[in-house]
């Protein structure tokens, strides 16, 4: 028994008449000291309008009726967000009804749309783009400006290849044997050929030469003949020539550390007495030519399959681990092709699941709603089709990551058909309205409940298109494109085929089979309807799930538990790093990751290779000069360069003349070509070489030398960092003469901006998000509990990325902005079903779990089979996906369907008054 009630209607009556409505008994002695509790009536409510509360007292402190009236007018903000919802859904009432009158008009309109949209991906046509450093580095970047200058002169990237060699069984490759076995593999690359396009390309043209030689390191370099390997005590002695061992064909400096892996010292002299491994490391032209955006060289791909089956083949004795130039497009593309069959399914899944739920298996044949769903699906195509060709139309070009985005609409469409097929089921049960009134009262509530969601994520992705990483950037206009035209083609053309389907099963028609008429009752008696007309997952969503949060000690549980997952999540955000590392991105059983297993175990002494270069500087000056012999120190003496690696024309030319002042270019002209300088040649480009007298000088050069090992992200924009730093304090420099430059450069310059670009992308959707709920919902409480549910789902995604061992890098920042736009769709469209449902706060909390709980929980858990097809992918990106999608989805439910309507209920912000859409048309 309540202590008081209150009671609301739509005109001013005085407490006196109330008084005789309510006559009130004397209250018991029980009641006599319980707190007033205040209750609205929900039938008054329903009427809207400026309300009086009465407040009728049974503790006899209230004078002598115990009534008093208190004035409840809505806000301002109230009544803007009734006057913006009326509007809102009034709109969306007028669109169905007129696409419930003419189906046929609206698919042919819809199709027409679909058709010029997608024209474009004929004409003008998609732009593919897979360059690594078009893709990942940020355009504006220096690496990107320092590239362009040093492949106009140098030639663009070689293409490389490493083979690491070691004893079978393991031991000391120290020995004669495994020697002879390495001089069997060297000799092998170098009679390697293929015939291409009727030339017969041999070793040495297809090698990359430094000067004169091609280039291939090995420790065999050092040796004259066969001769000088053939004991143990030859080898040793050889290897620790100082100050290094010398290659007889160029007359450049080994560093052993390069060519000898696992090395084993003398402690006391520091000579080395042992080797685990031998590495062989070679480099081939790049000859590459754009094929429809792609960058392609077939040539060299050709030339590397002969060495890959080479390297296979082995040397008795001998195990070999090994790399190519092809080896990741080919790793990665057999990860991405094993797990298709995988997507496939999943896409198969959502479809079967989805026409699962939507259907009306309580009417039968008649009820089957597969027709209805396969039109969904193709709406969904049609939007894919739509954003691709307006993207085309835009010069946005195309890269392989838009895969994933039929995945996402796949996803948002499959929501919005849920909450519009739901929405109709509950509009009008017994069908007493005419078809079109119930179509239009249809999108009246779903219209306005996917505009929230698709809106949201609309803005969102173009917000996140504010982004300096060319394909996130491209990624974010398709998915915003998308997502609109699909949001579009949700609320014609799919509205349209479900005006279609009603009136085939009001004419009782089988469903796909429409010539054929059948009953409209159950098939069995598990499909039987339940005599509330609601489904069986409806009652338990609203009395079950609904009921158990209505309670008071419910809420509290609900309450601190999240507080207390949110707390978790905010201890992974902070323990969150950037980290990229391309061995996830090879399945098990590479032997890709192999060769990187035994490169960062055994020849840790040596890292990325890196050169700096002279940019329009006299260098033959006593100025200029001076500027190179302190720049080759600087580099030597970066703690993040093997100063034993750097190989400096200039302090060889040095030692060369005996000097370091000003010279004749004529010189050092004479000195790279046959003075003892021709291992260095080409790391000097002259500025004309007619006639062999360069008298017009030299445009650039550079130096070559290797970082230390990094086996961190941060470790590596660290070392690119320190070595401009260290050139910058070079005198002399300042206007940068003297620059560094490496082609992994352009990696690190991504893991540089990668951490900003996810901080600003997903800061910045949250905000748009924030904006959008705030426009289209208005009522400031609402708005606020909903934004801060979606605020805790993106804050327990970050988190807990970090404990499923998860880091920012190029894949899991697109699948986050991914997360994002879905995990909207969970909040919003509660929080947007809560304000539209009268009555007390508790009877809205289960009314809106009854109503479009179901349908926020059959869109997720759709798309949740999808992704656990995807938990036994051997691709890094798919499984990535699955991850970061698992964690949105869950959750995303968890506080759609449990905190937020326990916090709507706790600030219950004033539903909307209902439109006139409501009272009928």
């Amino acid at each position: 028994c309540p202590a008081s009630f209150i009671l609301r209607r739509r005109r001013r009556r005085s407490a006196a008449h109330l008084s005789q409505l309510l006559p009130l008994p004397p209250p018991p002695r029980a009641l006599a000291s319980r707190p007033r509790i205040r209750s609205p009536s929900y039938a008054q409510q329903q009427q809207g309008g400026m309300m009086t509360e009465a407040t009728v007292s049974m503790d006899g402190k209230n004078g002598k009726g115990g009534v008093s009236v208190v004035d409840n007018k809505p806000g301002c903000m109230d009544g803007l967000a009734d006057r913006m919802n009326s509007a809102l859904t009034g709109a969306y009432f007028t669109l169905g009804y007129n696409v419930g009158k003419r189906p046929r008009t609206t698919v042919a309109l819809a199709l027409l749309l679909c058709i010029i949209l997608s024209a474009g991906i004929g004409y003008p046509g998609l732009k593919n783009e897979s360059r690594g450093d078009k893709l990942w580095v940020p355009g504006n970047t220096q690496a990107q400006a320092d590239k362009r200058y040093v492949d106009s002169y140098f030639g663009a990237d070689a293409r490389f290849g490493e083979v690491i060699i070691k004893k079978a069984g393991g031991g000391d490759v120290l020995d004669p044997a495994v020697f002879a076995g390495v001089a069997t593999l060297v000799n092998a690359i170098q009679a390697t050929s293929i015939m291409w396009q009727g030339e017969n390309i041999t070793w040495d043209k297809q090698c990359l030469k430094f000067g004169p030689n091609c280039f291939i390191e090995h420790v065999l370099e050092v040796f004259a003949a066969p001769a000088d390997y053939d004991t143990r005590a030859k080898i040793v002695a050889k290897v620790n020539t100082v100050p290094a061992p010398v290659s007889v064909a160029t007359g450049r400096p080994i560093n052993v550390d390069s060519v000898l892996g696992g090395v084993v010292r003398d402690p006391a002299t520091g000579a080395v007495t042992a080797a685990a491994a031998i590495k062989v490391s070679f480099l081939t032209k790049l000859i590459a030519t754009m094929v429809n955006g792609d960058e392609e060289d077939l040539r060299g791909d050709e030339y590397e399959q002969q060495l890959l089956n080479l390297f296979r083949a082995g040397v008795p004795g001998l195990t070999f681990n090994f790399v190519l130039t092809r080896s990741f497009s080919d790793e990665f593309g057999e990860a991405i092709q094993g797990d298709l069959a995988l997507l496939q399914a999943a896409f198969m899944l959502i479809l079967a699941y989805a026409s699962l739920m939507i259907s009306r298996w309580d009417q039968g044949c008649v009820g089957s709603r597969v027709g209805l769903t396969f039109s969904g699906v193709v709406s969904i195509g049609m939007a894919i089709a739509s954003s691709y060709g307006v993207c085309s139309y835009l010069g946005l070009f195309y890269s392989p990551l838009m895969n994933v985005l039929p995945f996402l609409l796949l996803g948002v469409g499959v929501d919005d058909m849920f909450v519009i097929v739901n929405s109709y089921d509950l509009v009008d049960p017994a069908r007493q309205l005419d078809l079109p009134t119930r179509i239009g009262r249809t999108l009246a509530s779903a219209g306005a409940s996917i505009t929230v969601t698709s809106m949201t994520d609309v803005f969102a992705f173009l917000i996140g298109s504010n982004t300096t990483l060319p394909a996130l950037r491209n990624f974010c206009f398709y998915a915003a494109f998308g997502i609109f035209f699909d949001f579009l083609y949700q609320i014609t053309w799919f509205v349209a085929f479900l005006t279609l389907d009603e009136w085939r099963r009001t004419a009782k028609r089988a469903d796909c089979g429409c010539c054929c008429s059948v009953p409209d009752t159950a098939c069995c008696m598990c499909c039987a309807p339940a005599p509330s007309g609601k489904t069986r997952m409806q009652t338990w969503m609203g009395e079950s799930l609904g009921g158990a949060l209505t309670k008071k000690w419910v809420k509290a549980v609900v309450v601190v538990a999240f507080a207390a997952l949110a707390g978790v999540g905010l201890a992974g955000c902070a323990m969150m790093e950037v980290q990229a590392d391309v061995n996830d991105f090879f399945p098990p059983g590479s032997y890709v990751k192999d060769w990187i297993e035994d490169s960062n175990t055994l020849f840790r002494g040596q890292g990325e290779s890196i050169a700096i270069y002279t940019r329009d500087t006299p260098v033959n000056t006593a100025q200029g000069t001076s500027l190179l012999l302190a720049s080759s120190a600087a580099f030597k003496a970066d703690p993040y360069v093997v100063g034993s690696s750097v190989s400096s024309w200039s302090d060889e030319f040095n030692i060369h003349r005996n000097s370091t002042g000003a010279y004749a270019y004529a010189e050092l002209y004479a000195w790279l070509n046959g003075g003892g300088g021709a291992s260095f040649r080409s790391d000097v480009v002259w500025k004309n070489e007619t006639n062999n007298v360069p008298n017009e000088g030299i445009v650039t050069t550079r130096i070559r030398g290797n970082h230390v090992q990094s086996d961190k992200s941060n470790d590596s924009v660290k070392a690119m960092d320190s070595l401009r730093n260290s050139l910058r304090s070079v005198p002399a420099n300042g206007g940068a003469e003297v620059f560094a430059y490496s082609g992994a450069w352009l990696n690190y310059e991504q893991y540089k901006a990668i951490e900003v670009e996810a901080i600003r992308n997903v800061g910045s959707s949250i905000a748009v998000m924030g904006v959008i709920i705030a426009i289209l919902l208005v009522n400031p409480t609402a708005v606020l509990v909903v934004f801060f549910c979606l605020v805790l789902i993106i804050l327990n995604i970050v988190g807990f990325m970090h404990f499923w061992g998860l880091t920012i890098d190029s894949v899991t920042v697109i699948m986050l902005v991914i997360a994002l736009g879905l995990s909207v769709d969970y909040s919003a469209h509660i929080g947007r079903a809560y304000m539209e449902i009268q009555g007390t706060p508790n009877e809205r909390l289960k009314r809106c779990l009854g109503d479009m709980g179901v349908a926020v929980f059959n869109g997720a858990f759709s798309t949740f089979l999808a992704v656990l097809m995807l938990s036994g992918s051997q691709s890094y990106v798919f499984l990535t996906f699955f991850r970061q999608l698992f964690l949105c989805i869950s959750f995303g439910l968890a506080h759609g369907l449990i905190l937020l309507p326990v916090l709507m209920s706790l600030a219950a912000p004033n539903a909307y008054t209902p439109g006139a859409h409501v009272g009928g048309h």
